[in-house]
């Protein structure tokens, strides 16, 4: 989730093409939102600063529902000190706004299956 609608854009552009099914949310009040619709995400890639509900505050709602606590977050942050605030969120993967495509794909891959055999499991917010 991000609040730049250019950058959504550009993300969904890149992992649909590696064949993920992609949500996306402008803040996190949405993705609390999307995530509680039913369907299953595999990874949510969070931004930390966003209107409405930040990534700190998104993070500490996802943790107190059992249903959401156990989907890996992977911080994403212009923030020079990424790898301390993904800690903070509690999270162990963090990309550096501007990261590279392939840095990013790697690290979904830890999640998702493979882009050749993505399901609707695949799901990324």
């Amino acid at each position: 989730m991000d609040d730049d609608a250019s950058s959504v854009e550009a993300l969904r552009y890149l992992l649909e093409g590696a064949g993920h099914h992609v949500a996306c949310a402008a803040n996190g009040r949405e993705a609390l939102a999307c995530l509680r619709g039913g369907q299953d995400f595999c990874v949510i890639l969070l931004d930390i600063m966003m209107p409405v509900m930040n990534g700190y505050e998104f993070r500490e709602e996802q943790l107190q529902d059992p249903k959401l606590a156990g989907i890996p977050v992977i911080v994403i942050t212009a923030d020079g000190r990424a790898r301390e605030k993904a800690r903070e969120l509690g999270s162990r993967q963090y990309l550096q706004k501007p990261f590279s495509p392939p840095d990013l794909l790697r690290a979904i891959r830890d999640h998702c299956p493979p882009e050749d055999s993505a399901t609707e499991k695949s799901r990324l917010l």
